[in-house]
């Protein structure tokens, strides 16, 4: 498969809001975007694909990452002048390919059938310099290229019915005690329990991507069609970057809710950033992605920048830290996210065992769920977790929420730390009378 450049086009062009920019792109070509908006150190770019000319997807986990890592270097973008060595294949990695990594019993079902990987390569791409305020027009030609055509719907509106949860209140409350029974029995120290919820959907996904993002912006935020179904994401987590081999992720752990009360709102900050509970769970996941980075990093290269900071966004705070590392030279980005997958914030510590009593007590498969969309070449990688996110097939959509849970859990307030993360996601879908 040979997916190198044959031909290049840069064009500077007026800037603008991407998010703006994207909704009136035609839809026939189906059009791709990462963006997002947050503090001066993140959601510094954006990427806007259109006119795929190369759709990978993969149904089954033979062989999984060497497919991927071949995909991977059958292109050159890292080869080329900036900003085409900041593009590449834009996709994501289903949270199940785990199975491809460790030897986990499936035991969840699937709410929806759904790939484990998507790669796509696009004949036109728009970079935003959102820094400098500068946008660039980047047209591509490849070796080897197919043509797609896309779904072509009228940005109107969409509806939302019947909601339904895999758990009840008590049924997930129950879950959570369980897992303190194995924290007391020194099988794990702290897990990521999540459900699913499914419901009814009629009209257009780029109406709900709208309505989302414009209420609710988040750094890692995204939308892409592919055929048959729509991904909408509006995280606010960093997964893995990689530029010039330095290797950053920046885990969330800990959650409060934000008040319209300004002198409220800093009492919340200031309990969130002094909570022990809160605490003990980050610093939990960093120590586990430490140890994932030092698989493929340089020797004491992996290092803590910013062990502890709040992140502000609409609807809640976050703890969030920032770990970075040096890529080993004989390691790929492939063999970096091979590593750390899936990452730890959302599987828990120690994450093999969290991932095998995630799948006895989750009821539905977790799908994209927690795994990650990315954009990348052999020598550039931007990626987030996946949540606070939804797919929509087969006029379905589905999305799911969770929390970290550890000894000092309160399982009521483990419930409704799921209810408050997808506050977002309800308002935008006009269902909040559901946060009870």
């Amino acid at each position: 498969m040979n997916n190198r450049i044959l031909s290049y086009k840069i064009s500077k062009i007026d800037y603008c809001e991407p998010t703006s920019f994207f909704l009136q792109l035609d839809r026939d070509f189906k059009p791709s975007i990462l963006t997002g908006e947050g503090r001066d150190d993140i959601s510094k770019q954006s990427v806007i694909g259109i006119k795929p000319a190369r759709d990978v997807t993969i149904t089954d986990l033979d062989s999984f990452w060497q497919r991927v890592e071949e995909l991977n270097n059958s292109t050159d973008f890292h080869t080329y002048p900036y900003p085409i060595n900041r593009i590449g294949a834009i996709g994501y990695i289903s949270y199940e390919a785990l199975h491809s990594i460790e030897n986990i019993k499936k035991q969840t079902t699937d709410l929806i059938k759904f790939p484990y990987f998507n790669w796509t390569l696009y004949k036109e791409y728009y970079y935003f310099d959102n820094s400098n305020r500068e946008l660039f027009k980047i047209s591509i030609s490849y070796h080897d290229e197919n043509n797609f055509s896309g779904e072509s719907f009228k940005d109107t509106d969409f509806k939302v019915e019947n909601l339904t949860p895999d758990f009840s209140k008590s049924e997930y409350i129950k879950n959570v005690e369980k897992i303190q029974e194995y924290i007391l029995d020194g099988e794990v120290y702290e897990v990521n329990l999540t459900q699913g919820i499914i419901g009814d959907f009629v009209g257009s996904p780029l109406a709900l991507f709208k309505k989302l993002y414009y209420q609710n912006s988040a750094p890692y935020s995204a939308y892409l069609e592919r055929d048959g179904y729509t991904i909408i994401s509006n995280s606010p987590e960093l997964y893995l970057n990689v530029e010039n081999r330095l290797v950053e992720s920046r885990p969330i752990k800990g959650t409060i809710k934000r008040s319209d009360n300004l002198q409220e709102d800093m009492e919340l900050q200031k309990k969130l950033y002094k909570s022990s509970k809160n605490q003990a769970e980050l610093y939990m996941i960093v120590d586990l992605l430490r140890n994932d980075l030092s698989k493929v990093c340089k020797v004491g290269s992996v290092q803590v920048v910013n062990k502890k900071r709040v992140e502000h966004y609409k609807s809640v705070h976050h703890l969030v830290s920032i770990i970075n590392g040096v890529l080993e030279d004989n390691c790929s980005i492939v063999d970096l996210i091979k590593a750390t997958f899936p990452g730890g914030s959302i599987t828990g510590c120690p994450k093999i065992r969290c991932m095998e009593i995630t799948e006895e007590l989750e009821k539905s498969s977790r799908n994209l769920y927690t795994g990650t969309l990315f954009i990348m070449n052999k020598e550039y990688l931007n990626s987030n977790i996946v949540i606070r996110s939804a797919v929509i097939k087969d006029n379905k959509i589905v999305f799911n929420s969770g929390g970290a849970v550890t000894i000092d859990s309160d399982p009521t307030d483990e419930y409704l730390e799921f209810l408050v993360k997808l506050k977002s996601i309800f308002k935008a879908v006009n269902c909040e009378d559901y946060i009870q």
